[in-house]
Parts: structure tokens; sequence; C-alpha cells
């Protein structure tokens, strides 16, 4: 089958290559002579032609997706075929989860040059592809090291779910870029526009209850916050704010639930800190 993906050059290359393999006695992997019949006449363009006619018939164009926009997807029968290819077996239960419900996310791991609109989508489809963006590796012949990255891909979901299901309250929600990595000119370029440290990790600028807003520091389940940030908590709730620490995921996204149950603002209302 693999041959019908050939066009009529890199035939030709291929004949006169095996041509000269066989003129030298060279045998196959199997052991035997090289066998050109199979490729002696062979109708490219035809091959070609047939090759499109089965991918149309599928739903998806010869591109892989229905168009030649980045942005088509394939069709529903030719992307639960997709699914099924999914390497699933070193992925989070979770994310089993989002690829079986969410179809853009199975487009976004499923066809190479799809390009999602969410950079949620794409970061879960990246993490499904390599499992170590988030779990980390150690270094071997072939790659780097890389360390565990659990809080990241903890707020890339509660964004993820808040964008898919939430969508009215996800405009009002941000990240605090205080984390990560940075060159020594721009970690003082920001300290310059205004960034302090310890500032809370989520920001949920919705008023509710008796609360002006919500800010919430995201914790992975071992980690503790420091003296800075814990300091900073207690800061917003003194001006308040219903500020909070949790770890881990569920922690996070049941404390984000409880905020958008209250009533609008009512100065009365109040969770437990």
């Amino acid at each position: 089958m693999a041959s019908l993906r050939l066009n009529e050059e890199q035939v030709n290359k291929l004949l006169e290559r095996q041509q000269e393999m066989k003129s030298r006695g060279v045998k196959t992997g199997s052991g035997r002579d090289f066998n050109l019949s199979s490729l002696n006449g062979r109708d490219c363009s035809t091959a070609v032609k047939r090759i499109k006619q089965a991918k149309q018939k599928a739903g998806m164009g010869a591109g892989g997706h229905t168009g030649n926009d980045p942005k088509d997807k394939p069709s529903p029968r030719y992307l639960a075929v997709l699914k099924q290819g999914i390497n699933t077996g070193n992925l989070p239960s979770w994310l089993v989860e989002y690829i079986n419900e969410d179809d853009e996310l199975a487009t976004a791991i499923c066809i190479k040059d799809y390009k999602p609109d969410s950079p949620h989508v794409a970061a879960l489809a990246k993490l499904a592809l390599d499992p170590t963006r988030m779990t980390g590796r150690k270094k071997t012949e072939k790659h780097e090291a890389r360390k565990a990255n659990y809080e990241h891909y903890i707020q890339v979901r509660i964004f993820y779910l808040l964008e898919r299901f939430y969508p009215n309250e996800y405009k009002l929600v941000k990240a605090v870029p205080n984390g990560g990595l940075r060159h020594d000119s721009v970690g003082w370029e920001m300290l310059a526009e205004g960034q302090k440290s310890g500032s809370p990790d989520i920001d949920i600028e919705i008023a509710k209850g008796r609360y002006f807003g919500m800010k919430l520091e995201v914790k992975t389940e071992t980690n503790k916050a420091t003296s800075i940030q814990l300091e900073k908590i207690e800061l917003f709730n003194s001006a308040g704010f219903y500020a909070v620490v949790r770890n881990g995921f569920d922690d996070c996204w049941n404390t984000i639930m409880n905020y958008f149950g209250l009533p609008d603002f009512d100065y009365t209302t109040e969770l437990a800190a």
C-alpha cells in the first residue's frame, strides 16, 4: 500500500535503485530477489486519484482533514477512527475523559497541522502527545532531563474547563504571571511594570456574596504556600476578597465552583476560608 503514495519520479528512482542492487546480487530482507514487476507499469496518477477518493469517502481532504485550511476538522466518522489510534496508556484518566468528550481536543491531537483557537486545548494536546511535559523525565541519550510540571497543568485544566463550560465567567478570570524562569532583564522589566511577588496565581474578577472577587493560590497536593504568599492571602482577605490556598486540581476546582455558586454581590453571604 505504501507504493501507492509514490509519484512517477519516485517510482522510477526506486526501480533504478532496485535494478542496480539486483545486478549486484543483493537480496531483499527476506532473502529473495527484488521483484520489479510490481512497480513496472504502475500508473501513479491513477493510484493518487484512488487515495484522494478514499479519503473523500471517509470525510477528509487530501491534506488529512476536510480541506486545506488548518482550521478544518475531519468528519465525525473519520475522527472516531482517528481517536482509536490515540495512545492513552500513559495518560491520566482525566485527560482520556477530555479526549473522549471534546472533538476539538481529539482533532488537535490527531491532525498535525490543525491549529485550535484555544491555548488550553493546544497545551492539553501537546501533553497527550508527550506526558513527560507534566510528569518529567530523566536524561537519556535521546532526550534532555525535564522537570515535572504538575502545578502548570492544574491551571491549564482549570482554564480549559472554564473556557469550555463557563464562557461568561472565563472572560473575567486571569492567571497572574509570577512563576517561571526568565532572563534578569525581563524580570526587572516586569517588576518595574508592577508585578509583585507572592501574588495569587488566579484572579477571578467577579463580585460574589460579600466578596469583591476571588484570589486563588494553586499548589500541587504536596506543595505548601510560602510565607510571603500566605501574607498576601491574608492581605486580600482583609481587603474584602475571598483569597485561599488550595492543593491539587479537585480542591482548586471545587473551591471555584463554590464561589460561583454564591449569589451576586450582596455584602453578606460568606464562604469558609
